[in-house]
């Protein structure tokens, strides 16, 4: 049971450039700026450079073992004689891209209420209907929504950038390096805002040719962001002060409105575009792990149907739909958000842990696309992304950790669930 290729590199690369850009730059900037000040465009360039470790390794993993699933999948081949790792990073991972689906469908609401008065929940589940629609249509057809939404983002960014350089002050920050104290916090907060390059991994088996394209999408979509990342820095610093925007909700309107005092609604609708693009990103994410994991027969198999025709997950693409809806009314962001980090970086260690293991495992597999600098079979780069996680990990809030624990909690009840009715011993 395959999934179809519809895939090449450029309809990649939107994905993976998309689902990072999303919405978390058009508000986490303004906190990052409060933290770092003027230094705010270094911050951005260090957090490229701890999400480029990992993204390297992801660009080995997804060409030597291409397949639906990516973390699920490397847990499995990495400790084939452990499946309950597999099974609770794969449903781990299901509930953060179901976090993360409801997360910024709320925040959608919330910019749609600019416009009209729509309750939230009813405006965030509408958008998870469609997005799920569009999911069940077909990837093809996803991709090229995918391809005008991320080119609006794109622009609303490229506008702000336009306006700052047009203002005096844009390059004084690289010509006056000042590290403030809180730098490293800053960095934290601005990696998260590089996340999503790793879910694209989850379409290696749609891609056409996955040993060209995954490695070039992701390594592409880390540079194209952060230069438009480091630009956006330097124009928002230019055109408002740090304490300017770490006072507002919507610090790259506060920048923009300084020279054009109509910016809100126009950025406010290209955010509504922002986030029905993440959206429409993670729920196909979240529903290809659903596949592979039913696929392999660790949640029920039935998910893993596939419509004659389209040849898309159906089932899995409701399954993540109906996850991520039941998450709307809870009201609390900060869980969702929580769950939706933890999540995103277990998938980072566990992707590192498993590309150390498989180098021992399976030292003879061909991998078109090797992370360099190794001493013998162990690889450098993955061990120091393993370092800078746990690193970054030590500035945030301890509601991560309490998010965390509870999605420990659901995978560990729902393997031994699986058991029980497989009537067989859990192996731990």
């Amino acid at each position: 049971m395959q999934l179809k290729r519809v895939l090449g590199p450029v309809q990649l690369t939107f994905y993976s450039v998309g689902v990072i850009i999303g919405a978390g730059v058009y508000s986490v900037i303004g906190a990052a700026a409060g933290l770092a000040g003027e230094s705010l465009w270094l911050s951005f360039l260090a957090g490229a450079v701890v999400a480029l470790l990992t993204a390297l390794s992801y660009a080995e993993m997804t060409t030597s073992f291409p397949g639906a699933g990516a973390e699920y999948v490397y847990m499995r081949l990495a400790f084939p004689g452990m499946n309950w790792i597999s099974f609770a990073v794969g449903l781990i991972i299901l509930i953060g891209g179901a976090a993360t689906a409801a997360t910024v469908a709320v925040a959608f609401g919330g910019y749609l209420k600019t416009f009209m008065a729509v309750p939230t929940v009813l405006s965030a589940t509408f958008l998870l209907a469609v997005c799920t629609a569009f999911n069940i249509w077909g990837l093809h057809e996803s991709s090229w929504v995918n391809i005008a939404f991320t080119s609006i983002e794109i622009g609303g960014l490229l506008l702000v950038i336009a306006a700052g350089i047009a203002h005096d002050g844009f390059v004084e920050p690289l010509l006056t390096i000042e590290i403030q104290p809180r730098f490293m916090a800053a960095t934290a907060l601005l990696f998260f805002v590089y996340l999503g390059f790793e879910e694209v991994a989850n379409l290696s088996e749609e891609v056409h040719d996955p040993a060209r394209s995954m490695p070039r999408a992701i390594l592409w979509s880390i540079v194209i962001t952060t230069i438009l990342y480091v630009l956006v820095s330097l124009a928002v610093v230019a055109l408002a002060s740090p304490s300017e925007l770490a006072g507002s909700e919507a610090p790259l309107t506060v920048a923009i409105q300084k020279v054009w005092s109509g910016a809100g609604y126009f950025l406010s609708g290209i955010a509504l575009f922002a986030t029905a693009n993440t959206v429409l990103i993670t729920l196909i994410a979240t529903s290809r792990l659903a596949f592979s994991m039913a696929r392999d027969a660790e949640i029920p198999p039935i998910i893993a149907s596939l419509l004659p025709r389209r040849q898309t997950p159906w089932i899995a693409a409701l399954l993540a739909f109906v996850m991520a809806a039941v998450l709307i009314p809870s009201g609390s962001l900060e869980l969702l958000a929580g769950l939706s980090s933890f999540a995103a970086l277990l998938a980072f260690l566990a992707v590192n842990i498993g590309l150390i293991a498989l180098r021992y495992e399976l030292p003879d597999h061909h991998r078109p696309f090797r992370v360099p600098l190794s001493i013998g079979r162990l690889p450098l780069i993955p061990l120091a992304a393993i370092g800078a996680i746990l690193v970054l990990l030590v500035y945030f809030d301890w509601k991560i950790y309490v998010a965390g624990a509870v999605a420990f909690a659901v995978s560990g009840i729902a393997l031994g669930i699986r058991h029980w009715f497989n009537n067989q011993p859990a192996r731990l």
